[in-house]
């Protein structure tokens, strides 16, 4: 095996990972892809660069609890920890990081001052 085509395996048993970063993202990509389609939740933003997978649950996808609890479970398919809410200036930040067939993986929401929950 070529060593610049491949990297070691991710510690998720995820297979070889590209060396080449054109290949690794889009191998990141695909991953993404197939994790989302086994989720079974639409309307996902996702993208992906050197550093990883980014999954955003956009606002369109309901209230900010039902967000942050989209966050959660996809956390707990990661092997994310609890996402942690950091509270800026003005706006919220609900996020973690796992992993996707090796990739880092950050997964968020944010919260807008204008749909703060006050139940």
């Amino acid at each position: 095996m070529n060593p610049a085509a491949a990297s070691a395996a991710g510690p998720d048993g995820g297979g070889l990972l590209p060396a080449r970063p054109l290949a690794a993202q889009a191998h990141a990509l695909c991953a993404a892809a197939a994790f989302i389609e086994r989720t079974g939740l639409a309307g996902l933003a996702v993208t992906a660069d050197r550093d990883g997978i980014y999954i955003t649950v956009p606002r369109t996808a309901g209230r900010p609890a039902a967000r942050a609890r989209t966050v959660t479970y996809l956390a707990a398919l990661t092997g994310a920890p609890s996402p942690q809410r950091q509270d800026h200036r003005s706006w919220t930040w609900v996020s973690t990081s796992g992993r996707i067939a090796g990739h880092h993986a950050r997964i968020s929401t944010t919260i807008e001052p204008d749909e703060q929950e006050t139940a």
